[in-house]
């Protein structure tokens, strides 16, 4: 697998699922806590997100001499070299120049306390139990791209040795195996080094301390007993003498123990990086894509969630409707807010000669059938409203209430603060006193009425002296109104708007055609043309719109807004673009990992049937 492909897919599957999270917790879902999460961000988003780099852990038992290769390694004495056993208390890394410039290094090792080096001295130092000593190499001549760690004593009998071991094999890229002729095959020792086998990290085997080369044969007995006791197979292994003073000096021979291997230096900077760097986090990715605990579960119980949520929301949307016949609106409102614009257009003149006929149109207008006062028609107007919108909150509860005996436990949990007693006092209340609170022309409704003329008036300019001349006496239809729960489209036609922030009370109007009502007004005798009548029409609409939004939102905000909201969010969950996103890197992944895990196991048996041979 390409190394760039496999690091972007792994990033964008954790950004995905990053943003998923959000949503499912915005919706009142938990954040999982399950440990795939600390895999794919601790583990595998830092490393992933950088150029390859390996981290090389020199790793063995009490006396078997691990800060000696590793101060070989390294080219000079990072680590001090102690005698006794269980000295070395904390790891210590040694970087390459300007690596913290180019890493976090809390997201390199996560789980250490973090120690800049002082002394050679500190890793013998008491101090935080997951302590971890880095240092950059000085001389400037370690590659960019390895670290390098020398690690306490495997075999110790100190508890937090082993929890550090185990931090450490999980840090770790590749292990350099130290043994010994007395060790090669210690239980402590073994299962140390078979963890690491198992999580598929790349070891170099060192049989250190022997005499050579009498113990050649001794070494490749001893690494065959290593392989079948651990499960690992080395990527090089070597054999070094014992020989102090070469310890001391810095210059230990590596005797090649299998072919290709030259030494721990020159070999390490040829392994293929991108390679081991994705066998390393593959058992960090295994963990991740655990179909039972790990992101396929997660994700598997969202698409559940947001399954039962939809089916709520279809049951809602299916019963939770309501159709009002609104009343026959005050036409003087249209006709005052129409003057009101036109009033700074016209001359001197206009509105001498216009004045007179207004006169005359008002006092002819009160003898036509039907004719009352403004304020008579406004009264009238609001008790019919009042009673219609009340009707209509009233009806949403009895739905809701029905919907709440037959629906689905996941629904009924929803729908139960809804329907109860004290919540539905409180909606009434709301509606009355926002009825109450709201003029019947708002300077919103002002403003579309002068939007809309602007433009009528840009496109029929002879037109506007008609209206001017003869305002207001046209049958006009007058719109039906059916409010509908996640949208209702299927029950009524017509222009759609959405009331309230939360995309669930959502109002349309039907025009019922032949319902017509005669605005009387201002000018009662004109007979306005087609274009001009479609406008007078259009800008009652608009006032409809204004007060079925007064509905919409009281609806929306105190009796279904936060609890709606929370079923469409959810729905949404399982059809969202991060969650097709997280599901389809995650179904990449499992596959590319099974096609590695197979070709591991084909290796493995390869090696084995050479061995048995």
């Amino acid at each position: 697998m390409d190394y760039s492909t496999w690091s972007r897919r792994v990033v964008d599957l954790a950004s995905a699922l990053t943003r998923l999270a959000d949503e499912a917790e915005a919706a009142g879902v938990p954040a999982p806590r399950a440990s795939w999460r600390a895999n794919l961000y601790q583990k595998l988003v830092p490393q992933a997100s950088d150029a390859p780099y390996l981290i090389v852990a020199v790793a063995g038992g009490a006396n078997m001499g691990k800060s000696t290769v590793f101060n070989h390694l390294v080219g000079f004495p990072a680590s001090r070299v102690h005698h006794n056993a269980a000295e070395t208390k904390h790891p210590v890394a040694l970087l390459p120049r300007g690596f913290t410039d180019r890493h976090d290094l809390a997201a390199v090792f996560p789980g250490f306390a973090l120690q800049p080096w002082a002394s050679e001295d500190d890793a013998v130092a008491e101090g935080h139990p997951d302590g971890l000593v880095w240092r950059e190499d000085p001389s400037g001549a370690q590659p960019a791209n390895l670290v390098l760690l020398d690690t306490p004593d495997v075999d110790a009998a100190l508890p937090n040795n082993w929890k550090l071991a185990e931090s450490i094999t999980h840090a770790a890229d590749v292990v350099i195996a130290l043994l010994t002729q007395q060790k090669y095959n210690d239980e402590k020792i073994r299962r140390f080094f078979r963890i690491a086998a198992e999580a598929d990290k790349g070891v170099l085997a060192v049989v250190n301390l022997i005499d050579w080369p009498d113990d050649r044969d001794h070494c490749r007995g001893w690494l065959e007993t290593f392989r079948k006791g651990t499960g690992a197979d080395p990527l090089h292994a070597y054999a070094v003498p014992r020989d102090r003073a070469a310890a001391r000096e810095g210059r230990l021979t590596f005797h090649p123990l299998t072919p290709g291997s030259t030494s721990p230096r020159a070999d390490l900077a040829e392994l293929h990086f991108a390679d081991i760097k994705i066998r390393s986090l593959r058992g960090a990715l295994r963990q991740a894509l655990d179909p039972d605990e790990g992101i396929p579960a997660y994700l598997r119980d969202l698409e559940k969630l947001a399954d039962e949520n939809r089916q709520a929301r279809a049951v809602i949307h299916q019963k939770v409707q309501v159709r009002i016949d609104l009343p026959r609106p005050p036409g003087h409102v249209v006709a005052e807010e129409i003057w009101r614009w036109l009033e700074p257009r016209r001359t001197w003149f206009d509105r001498k000669i216009h004045g007179a006929y207004g006169a005359l149109g008002r006092a002819v207008s009160r003898w036509l059938p039907g004719s009352v006062e403004p304020a008579e028609d406004e009264a009238r107007f609001l008790a019919e409203e009042k009673t219609q919108l009340s009707r209509a909150l009233e009806t949403i509860y009895n739905d809701l209430e029905a919907v709440h005996r037959v629906g689905a436990p996941a629904l009924r949990q929803e729908l139960q603060p809804l329907i109860a007693g004290d919540q539905r006092r409180r909606a009434f209340e709301e509606l009355q006193g926002r009825l109450a609170a709201a003029p019947l022309a708002t300077e919103s409704y002002r403003r579309v009425i002068a939007r809309r003329l602007e433009v009528f008036e840009a496109q029929h300019p002879r037109m506007m002296r008609a209206i001017e001349w003869g305002l207001v006496a046209t049958a006009i239809a007058r719109p039906a109104l059916t409010i509908g729960m996640f949208g209702a489209a299927d029950i009524a036609s017509g222009p759609i708007f959405q009331a309230g922030g939360h995309a669930i009370g959502q109002v349309f109007f039907d025009v019922a055609a032949g319902s017509a009502l005669t605005a009387g007004g201002e000018g009662a005798f004109a007979r306005l043309g087609g274009p001009a009548r479609a406008l007078i029409g259009d800008l009652f609409t608009a006032f409809y719109r204004e007060r079925a939004e007064l509905l919409a939102r009281v609806v929306d905000d105190c009796v279904v807004g936060r609890h709606l909201d929370r079923i469409e969010r959810l729905a949404a969950l399982g059809e969202s673009p991060d969650f097709q996103a997280a599901y389809k890197l995650a179904a990449d992944l499992s596959r590319e990992l099974a096609a590695i895990d197979e070709e591991a196991d084909e290796g493995r048996a390869r090696a084995a049937s050479v061995s048995m041979g």
